[in-house]
């Protein structure tokens, strides 16, 4: 047997499903039972829980140039969130779940 953790939805009961963009993720979607994510550690799974509730991430691809002698050169800026209102971590709670193989 192997320890892992979910991240559930406490007002829904709704577990984060393992083949979606995490932070875009609503637990009101009308996706049917998904099966739940799971983290090897209980640190990753609440450190997902906070990026969950501080918003949906977004990074941005930017090109800059020192000038016109120098050629532009293209980067990847900081990700940053984007406010959803209604996100709230105390919502979330981390659970340590089980993983038993049947033979």
């Amino acid at each position: 047997m192997s320890l892992y953790y979910i991240v559930r939805h406490k007002p829904t009961g709704r577990t984060l499903p393992a083949r979606v963009r995490a932070t875009h993720w609503e637990f009101d979607m009308p996706e049917g039972v998904l099966e739940p994510r799971l983290f090897k550690t209980e640190r990753a799974a609440k450190t997902c829980a906070t990026c969950w509730s501080q918003g949906v991430w977004h990074q941005e691809m930017r090109t800059e140039s020192d000038g016109w002698e120098s050629p532009s050169y293209s980067y990847l800026a900081e990700p940053s969130p984007q406010l959803v209102p209604g996100r709230n971590r105390d919502d979330l709670e981390v659970l340590p779940v089980r993983l038993e193989l049947l033979s």
